[in-house]
């Protein structure tokens, strides 16, 4: 869960370095993550950034799964469990200072750290490819973006939700 999360965060990335002038980034995704046993799962969905720090990832595949971050609070909302898990972030994680450190190791590649975990972004023509990562339990990951839109204005009911009243609520 807590390597999921951290995921989310590090599409904020695209906010960084030379991409400071970017105020809002929506994408479709693919997340593999492949264990030591090289079997992989694979989830789609699409991804909505805006600034100051608004993310909704919509998952489709293999489950649909709704995760809404809004400054350092986390919903999920899981419909085929009907249950919402709402959390708050590590208070020590800042994600500009994160942001402000990623370093540029090649045209396309920048180097993140957060965490003891370095995650690797790939930037095309300025716009956010993908992030790979190794998770805490050795999961390889590889989050892909495409259909990618920048600076296009996104309007703010996306990153609104509703808990439906029987689902169960579980705060952390």
């Amino acid at each position: 869960m807590k390597s999921l999360i951290l995921s989310f965060f590090f599409a904020t990335i695209l906010f960084a370095n030379n991409l400071q002038n970017i105020n809002s980034f929506e994408a479709s995704f693919k997340q593999s993550i492949i264990n030591s046993s090289n079997k992989e799962i694979l989830y789609t969905g699409k991804i909505y950034i805006k600034k100051p720090l608004q993310i909704v990832w919509q998952y489709n595949e293999p489950t649909q799964k709704f995760v809404y971050i809004k400054n350092n609070n986390v919903t999920i909302i899981e419909p085929e469990l009907e249950q919402v898990i709402i959390s708050k972030l590590d208070k020590e994680f800042n994600i500009l200072e994160l942001l402000n450190t990623s370093t540029k190791i090649s045209s396309s590649e920048y180097l993140a750290t957060f965490n003891n975990t370095q995650y690797t972004l790939t930037v095309i023509n300025d716009i956010l490819q993908s992030i790979s990562y190794k998770d805490n339990i050795d999961n390889n990951i590889l989050i892909s973006f495409s259909k990618i839109d920048q600076n296009k204005p996104i309007l703010d009911n996306i990153f609104e939700f509703k808990i439906p009243t029987d689902y169960d609520i579980i705060r952390k």
